[in-house]
């Protein structure tokens, strides 16, 4: 970190604490226009990330790329405003960083925010697998977490759901569900969360936006959910992906603890509507070439974290961002690790089947509806 004036070039100020986070620690933060993330991160995540951008087009491990948050780089923490609360004369001291700092802040991902471009980011954060300590963790930990795993649905069913944040279309604030009501539900009540994330309008049944007889009122009226032709479509695409995702970690040998899916769809109307030729993130499929990033960092006189090394190409696509109907994404690596000769991790898969098993029940209830609401 350089105590320099800032230099004009590719920089993102002040970061704020990320508002639509349904699932995992605090801390997390979002540059202003939300396409980024900053994560405070453990060593051992960092590496899986830039193992994942590292990997040959013939490694397994480099199709998790089409699955994962694209990684932009590393903020490391080299000094921090001596007194942040000064009001200065432009001159700010730049000191070290001492004293027993914990690896997640002197080290953070740069990410992109796979909310980001969602008008009405519907999110739901599920927690994978059955094991729910590392191999390395005290005894102590280990006889807690398999009471965790026991008591809760991972155990059998390889998924916890962690939290989650739906929107009305007539709703500016959506309604958040928190971590305690997964804890607190068993294994039959599981389709009744997914019908609560999936909610679908009792709204009269509207026609696409290119049919000659839709109006403006047909995509904005006050209702809960999609329209079931919509949310329909949400979960056909959300279904396939997962039986994707599975197939390519069913190839690796990894052992992922605390691992999550991040599913978001989105929940305006008008925008779904415009979206639904683009359903999923996962559509294309480009490589990423920059495989190590390191991004600067700076900080301006209000005490403002500024990044400096976004690489110009990333700039670029945030600009050309393309609005998407849904997205599926596998975050959270913490404790992810890749384990020769071990095989694939059956705990997660497991997890997986569950969640396309719910989907597919919740997309043939949809289906049942389609026919009553003039489909």
């Amino acid at each position: 970190m350089s105590n320099s004036p800032l230099l004009p070039g590719p920089t993102i100020a002040a970061t704020r604490p990320l508002k639509a986070q349904v699932g995992g620690h605090a801390g997390i933060e979002t540059t202003e226009d939300d396409s980024l993330l900053i994560k405070p991160a453990l060593p051992r995540e960092i590496e899986f990330y830039q193992r994942i951008a590292a990997a040959g087009d013939h490694d397994e491990l480099s199709k998790l790329r089409n699955w994962t948050p694209k990684f932009l780089g590393v903020l490391k923490l080299e000094g921090q405003l001596k007194d942040s609360n000064a009001v200065g004369d432009g001159n700010m001291e730049i000191v070290p960083v001492h004293g027993n700092i914990v690896p997640e802040d002197k080290e953070r991902l740069v990410l992109e925010n796979v909310a980001y471009g969602f008008v009405k980011p519907c999110i739901l954060d599920v927690k994978l697998g059955t094991v729910l300590y590392d191999q390395d963790a005290p005894p102590e930990k280990q006889a807690r977490m398999i009471k965790v795993a026991h008591n809760t649905t991972s155990g059998e069913t390889g998924v916890r759901f962690t939290g989650f944040q739906v929107y009305g279309n007539d709703s500016s604030e959506p309604i958040l569900t928190p971590k305690s009501y997964g804890r607190s539900i068993k294994k039959e009540q599981l389709p009744d969360v997914t019908e609560m994330f999936f909610p679908v309008s009792s709204a009269p049944y509207p026609s696409p936006p290119n049919s000659t007889e839709t109006s403006d009122s047909d995509v904005s009226k006050p209702q809960s959910g999609l329209p079931a032709i919509l949310l329909h479509y949400v979960l056909t695409t959300l279904q396939a992906d997962l039986e994707e995702l599975k197939a390519t970690i069913a190839n690796i040998e990894m052992r992922m603890v605390g691992g999550s899916i991040l599913m978001v769809y989105e929940g305006d109307w008008e925008r779904a509507w415009k979206t639904l030729s683009m359903p999923s993130r996962t559509a294309t499929t480009e490589e990423e070439e920059d495989d190590d990033d390191e991004v600067e960092v700076e900080i301006d006189e209000n005490g403002q974290l500024v990044l400096e090394s976004i690489p110009d190409e990333a700039i670029e696509e945030e600009e050309e961002h393309q609005a998407l109907l849904c997205s599926l994404s596998l975050i959270d690596f913490a404790h992810t690790r890749l384990i020769d000769g071990a095989g694939p991790d059956e705990g997660v898969l497991k997890g997986i089947q569950t969640m396309i098993d719910l989907l597919r029940q919740r997309k043939d209830k949809i289906a049942a509806m389609m026919p009553a609401c003039g489909a």
